[in-house]
């Protein structure tokens, strides 16, 4: 019973799941279990004596053990928890000891230190409502002399079965593409760009052999962080699999003086035997819990594909009438509207509107708007400012830019130091200025340029800069708490929980070409709901890939998000503004149901195919987008299954809109096509639904509906 001696155990339970941990008076905390609920009476003692293995030879007598703060100073020979040097004693080899456990709403804070190493740490630990695993760690300096963190790192111990790992890759318009293989050697995730770019989003997915998105054991893990970060899956020879998650600090940027503390971001995990799909429900409750939404998602226009810099107020009230006629809620002014702005190479900083564009403000075309019951929404790049502007050439060094070096462009861009306390009063003074001389509900907020030497002086401060960021956005909130911000950074380089406790939308990407969002959308959805995701309707010709669609396909995929349009209606014919008409009647109608139920992604037997499939919480109402991506394997696709319908209950199933079905590959439709069908929900589970056969870049809305039993007869 060696293994129980001073050991304490503490248990949670929330959401259908159990977190065990085991604390013992010298070491750190252990995991014990994090998984699908246990019984109530399930023994934690028992539980952690049948983890226990034997010692091979070979080894030290007493294996260091995977805890949630692994120690060097233990023999840990992996990366540890926690990495930090000084001149004066011994701190880059922590032996943790315990000091107390304090049990909190949700989940524990766990209190630890070193007396040698004159270092202190908390490890705050809880299943949150969703389901949800968050951990944070917090490092404090007892010494008298000042440290340099070098790394603080959370660790989530994974299962050994845990074979296959899943993670995502892109660039700019080609955002969170797909790549998993086997885990059998450490995988690591290294991002040095300052934002956490269009190719590393801050993420890894594990799970046992042959999972997919119906079935098998999986965990996801994902850093809330919006900056640099370092995220590794690794093994060790006793069998160990964990995952750890970090801020990645550059060399000598955290220096922590005495009695100062620093903190790692949170670090989330999702534990599903149901496959991705319940993996992604778990995030997605846990994103509604922040985000605390009190009203629907409303139809965004915005104005950037439709006149880019050429801002004239005349065309622009015109395209409010176009928007307006069509269904938009919300209407967007993106760049070009502040002083000298007519290109993308100069003015950013000057936050001043433009008396030549505007010379009566922004007032006459905000009030054109609001009159048209559409709300009004405003783009801002706050975080940047251009060599050619006013701002840099009353104060170069607000730029954060080493002084010693030329600067280093990127967009003709370079970043304003926030960090900077007159740098960050500036900013902050326009946006508030702006924000209360003009009813403006809603900022998209740009960002479209990495960090290259960040820092003012002699020091990195790319890790301030984020936590500047973070503070200017609480600031506005907290200020306007009925503003909602959107969060950009040439579309999708900046996705993370950490921002979004102060945004409330994601630009997914630049890339409004319908076959590219199908993928893009699709890898979004595994951490965030479709509430938060940006899915505009662009124009005929997609301006970044060239090709082109009809409005149907177009449409049709930006149901699954956050709908919006970005396209000039002053170009669109009277059929393609009829055919949007119904279409944002059809996202009003069936927002509810995605943006509030459970969501899934159902394979489909090639991979040329998609289905995207929404179900409200009742299991009453749902909707799916039935999307041919490329020309099938087989004659034609296998049928579609629809989980979560309750199995005695009968729906009605109702097609609502359709690409245009062609003589070319199918002669007949379905049988059932174009008449009244209703069945169970188990034989829509189970069996499922035959489609037709559609040309690729097509697609199938419909809807199934519960009938009562009047309506049957």
């Amino acid at each position: 019973m060696t293994a129980l001696a001073n050991t304490g155990f503490y248990r949670q339970d929330k959401a259908g799941k159990t977190l065990i941990l085991a604390c013992p008076e010298k070491g750190a905390p252990e995991l014990v279990y994090f998984g699908l609920a246990l019984p109530f009476d399930t023994p934690s003692e028992n539980v952690y004596l049948a983890m226990q293995s034997g010692v091979p030879q070979a080894m030290l007598e007493e294996p260091p053990r995977l805890s949630l703060l692994p120690e060097a100073g233990r023999g840990w020979l992996q990366s540890p928890a926690v990495e930090v040097t000084a001149l004066d004693r011994p701190t880059w080899a922590a032996v943790w000891s315990l000091d107390k456990v304090v049990e909190q709403n949700l989940g524990f804070s766990v209190y630890l230190s070193d007396a040698v190493a004159e270092l202190a740490v908390c490890l705050n630990i809880a299943l949150l409502e969703s389901g949800v695993l968050s951990q944070k760690i917090t490092l404090t300096n007892n010494g008298t002399t000042q440290m340099n963190v070098e790394r603080l790192a959370c660790t989530l111990p994974v299962p050994e079965y845990f074979t296959e790992r899943m993670g995502f890759y892109g660039r700019w318009c080609q955002e969170f593409q797909q790549e998993r293989s086997s885990w059998q050697s450490t995988w690591l995730q290294e991002n040095r760009q300052g934002r956490n770019s269009h190719a590393n989003f801050p993420c890894v997915i594990v799970g046992e052999e042959g999972f997919d998105e119906l079935k098998g054991t999986v965990i996801g893990a994902h850093l809330a962080w919006s900056g640099n970060h370092r995220i590794k899956a690794d093994y060790t020879i006793l069998g160990h699999r964990f995952i750890q998650a970090e801020a990645l600090y550059l060399p000598g940027e955290m220096v922590l003086q005495p009695n100062a503390s620093i903190s790692t971001p949170e670090f989330l995990a999702s534990v599903s035997d149901q496959g991705l799909n319940a993996m992604s429900q778990a995030f997605h409750r846990e994103a509604r819990t922040r985000l605390q939404l009190s009203k629907p998602r409303p139809v965004h226009l915005n104005t950037w594909e439709a006149f880019y810099f050429e801002h004239d107020l005349e065309s622009l009230k015109a395209l409010a009438d176009a928007a307006a006629e069509v269904g938009v809620e919300r209407y967007i002014l993106d760049d070009g509207w502040f002083k000298g702005r007519d290109h993308d190479q100069a003015a950013l900083g000057d936050w001043f509107v433009d008396n030549k564009k505007y010379p009566d403000g922004l007032m006459p075309l905000i009030q054109h708007v609001k009159d048209l019951g559409m709300e009004f929404g405003l783009w801002f790049e706050p975080e940047m400012l251009n060599p050619d502007s006013d701002l840099f050439r009353d104060h170069p060094e607000w730029a954060l830019q080493l002084p010693q070096y030329e600067a280093v462009l990127g967009r003709y861009q370079l970043v304003l130091n926030l960090a900077n306390p007159d740098a960050y009063a500036y900013i902050r003074e326009r946006l508030l200025s702006l924000l209360s001389e003009y009813p403006i509900d809603y900022i998209k907020w740009d960002m479209n340029r990495e960090y290259t030497q960040p820092g003012s002086d002699i020091h990195p401060e790319a890790h301030a800069q984020v936590l500047a960021l973070y503070g200017l956005l609480k600031e506005i909130n907290d200020a306007f708490p009925q503003l909602e911000i959107e969060s950009c950074a040439s579309g999708g380089a900046r996705v993370d929980f950490g921002i979004l406790n102060y945004t409330k939308r994601f630009w997914a990407s630049d890339c409004n070409d319908a076959l590219e969002r199908s993928v893009i959308q699709r890898g979004f959805s595994y951490f965030f709901p479709p509430e938060v995701m940006g899915a505009h309707i662009g124009p005929d010709q997609s301006h970044t890939t060239s090709r082109k669609h009809d409005v149907t396909f177009r449409a049709g995929t930006a149901m699954l998000g956050h709908l919006g349009i970005e396209w000039n209606l002053l170009e669109a014919n009277q059929e393609q503004k009829q055919t949007l008409r119904r279409w944002l009647s059809h996202y009003k109608a069936l927002r509810n149901i995605s943006h509030t139920g459970r969501n899934w992604r159902l394979p489909s037997a090639d991979g040329r195919a998609q289905t995207q499939w929404a179900l409200n919480q009742d299991g009453v109402a749902g909707f799916a987008v039935y999307s041919q991506l490329a020309m099938p394997k087989q004659a034609q696709p296998l049928p579609v299954r629809f989980p979560g319908l309750i199995a005695e209950q009968t729906y009605e199933i109702t097609i609502l809109e359709h690409s245009a079905l062609g003589g070319h590959l199918m002669k007949t439709p379905p049988s059932w096509w174009g008449q009244s069908l209703t069945l169970n929900g188990a034989t829509l589970s189970n069996i499922g639904l035959q489609l037709p056969i559609i040309d690729p870049e097509a697609l199938i809305l419909l809807t199934i509906q519960a009938v009562s039993a009047t309506e049957k007869n």
